[in-house]
């Protein structure tokens, strides 16, 4: 009986922890959709709502723009469902500093995903 309760609960655990699908960013992607959270010099983007409100969420892809437009973006658009638009870079853990620099904006990765977003532009999503 006891192996039963541990399996059916790890069968819930699982059932909980997939949720429903998330659509994903590509690397090959110019223009993204979704809700932006900043992190210091560096933005993370999540495709769905609920992921901007809860702390430390997965999946999210990290990227910067100029520090203008950072700095833009940061007093009017936090938690607001945005496109950016730009181009990727691949990250690497053997990164000097851990960073990528973009436009005197530095990215950290904060997201752990694959590729940041070297954004040219932040907007408000129609």
């Amino acid at each position: 009986m006891t192996k039963y309760l541990i399996g059916l609960s790890a069968l819930a655990l699982t059932a909980c922890a997939t949720g429903p699908a998330t659509p994903q960013y590509s690397a090959t992607d110019a223009s993204f959709t979704g809700w932006v959270r900043f992190s210091g010099e560096e933005f993370q983007l999540y495709a769905d709502r609920d992921q901007v409100l809860q702390p430390f969420s997965r999946p999210c892809v990290s990227g910067a723009a100029s520090k203008p437009e950072m700095e833009q973006a940061v007093r009017d658009l936090g938690g607001q469902k945005v496109t950016v638009t730009g181009r990727t870079a691949a990250w690497s853990s053997g990164l000097p500093g851990n960073r990528i620099s973009h436009e005197g904006s530095a990215i950290r990765n904060d997201c752990g995903g694959a590729f940041v977003i070297l954004a040219d532009d932040i907007r408000p999503a129609n």
